[in-house]
């Protein structure tokens, strides 16, 4: 997995929670168990058990299971004890579960329900810079809602990477995409069609160490949006539709696998 990031996609609504609560509660954290406790919907009691087996799971395919050992950072974010070297991250939303893993830098992942109507206009003004909301609002109104949702995903995929949550101010970054400069399809396909840029309280920090993925990965009804940090930035990410005696190192390839209820957490489909 040198070259690529893995993406783990299960689709969680045809799991049991009673056959979850058999199988899975026991890994939970004492805090956790508390939490699955004071839950009253199946929804978010099924969720919760099946995030945690879930990336357990999964992370067992990188580390051996005896040294598997999450904690949480001073922001939350989760990380392995001794494994300095693997990045991982998860979201969940509604029947998704998505998990990315790396050993290419620091990454973050996002899943939103994007079906569900918003007051677009509203919300942007309150966690959206000025130039991510003149760029929405010049779409037509029926492309604002995925446009919302795709800049949401992004937005918290970048503060999971940076690992500092809401202490970064989501109007102080913005996110362009290639199609609102009038770009080719097969660049607006590629992975350098979203760009970032900052500006107010994050004006020093610099765009060469970032390379974004967005998209319909986990379904047509979920915006998916990935980040990567990555030291080796000059030489990754790149679309090299060129050829490669341009010397430059191939291009960050995502791996992508799905599981549901019919296949079981151990068994998984490549996309």
């Amino acid at each position: 997995m040198s070259e690529s990031i893995d993406v783990w996609i299960l689709d969680s609504s045809e799991f049991e929670l009673a056959d979850l609560e058999a199988n899975t509660i026991s890994l939970l954290s004492a805090a956790e168990k508390a939490r699955y406790a004071r839950y009253d919907l199946a929804r978010s009691k099924r969720q919760l058990l099946l995030s945690r087996a879930m990336l357990r799971t999964v992370l067992a395919r990188y580390v051996e299971d005896e040294v598997l050992q999450i904690s949480l950072g001073a922001h939350g974010r989760p990380q392995l004890v001794g494994e300095s070297g693997l990045s991982f991250n998860l979201s969940h939303s509604r029947d998704r579960v998505v998990v990315a893993v790396t050993r290419l830098g620091v990454v973050g992942v996002d899943v939103e329900y994007a079906a569900r109507q918003r007051r677009v206009e509203q919300l942007i003004a309150r966690y959206f810079s000025q130039r991510e909301q003149s760029a929405l609002l010049a779409l037509p109104e029926s492309s604002r809602l995925p446009r919302f949702y795709a800049l949401w995903a992004l937005k918290e995929a970048y503060i999971k990477a940076r690992g500092l949550g809401l202490a970064i101010p989501l109007a102080d970054f913005s996110f362009s995409f290639a199609e609102d400069a009038g770009a080719s399809e097969a660049h607006v396909k590629s992975q350098g069609s979203v760009s970032i840029s900052f500006e107010g309280s994050l004006a020093a920090q610099t765009p060469k160490p970032w390379r974004f993925w967005r998209g319909a990965l986990a379904g047509e009804e979920y915006a998916f949006g990935l980040a990567l940090h990555s030291s080796d930035a000059p030489h990754l990410g790149r679309d090299l539709s060129s050829d490669a005696a341009a010397g430059h190192k191939q291009r960050i390839e995502l791996t992508v696998r799905y599981c549901d209820a019919a296949l079981g957490l151990e068994h998984w489909r490549d996309a």
